[in-house]
């Protein structure tokens, strides 16, 4: 039940975002095209919301099996080979995950520290102004006089983003190891461009024939 709840939680937020984005875009080309004017916040937003999107988004496609992967040499390997080279490959990929998480934490503690700001996003002053000063600064680095959204509050989906990816490949590992599955699931294109050829076809053959 959770993890189902979870799934649904995962779908709709990338749903959001990549909504949001696509919003965006065509309010600033609208406004540039139609009425020679622009958006900085827009631009800035639409940044942000693309890195959320793609750090949050790629522990999903581990779980959905949707990364592209080389498996022409380990579909080759006896059962027990093909595990051993998924263990190391989830291995390296936990390795890979612990490096980005120390370095994107070392980078939001700096970026927290200095108090760096964004540039053209601003919280609304209303919901601010409840705040007190002292800890507005001192725990969020927000300048109730000028309320700049923070950088490292912007860019912490590092933390969640790789934290998720860990999280799925520890997981992915112990799977392998109780043979619960034998390895990585991988995005196959080319079986489904052919999925696709053959249901456009079809269509076609149902259309001509009607």
């Amino acid at each position: 039940m959770i993890n189902r709840l979870y799934t649904h939680f995962e779908e709709g937020l990338l749903n959001l975002l990549i909504t949001s984005m696509t919003v965006l875009v065509f309010v600033e080309v609208i406004a540039r095209f139609f009425f020679n004017t622009g958006f900085l916040w827009i631009q800035e937003l639409t940044l942000t919301l693309s890195a959320w999107f793609v750090l949050f988004g790629m522990s999903y496609g581990v779980k959905v099996g949707a990364h592209i992967g080389v498996d022409a040499f380990v579909t080759k390997l006896p059962k027990q080979g093909r595990k051993i080279a998924a263990l190391m490959a989830t291995t390296i990929c936990i390795g890979y995950c612990l490096m980005f998480l120390k370095g994107s934490w070392d980078y939001l503690s700096k970026m927290h520290e200095i108090g760096i700001p964004m540039e053209d996003i601003d919280f609304p002053h209303l919901l601010v102004n409840q705040l007190d000063p002292d800890f507005a600064w001192e725990a969020l680095r927000i300048d109730i006089e000028e309320p700049a959204v923070p950088l490292w509050l912007s860019q912490s989906i590092l933390l969640f983003g790789f934290g998720l990816l860990l999280f799925r490949f520890i997981e992915l590992f112990i799977a392998i190891a109780r043979n619960k599955t034998l390895g990585f699931t991988l995005a196959d294109e080319a079986k489904e461009s052919m999925q696709l050829a053959q249901e456009i076809t079809s269509d076609n053959h149902k259309d001509d024939k009607s």
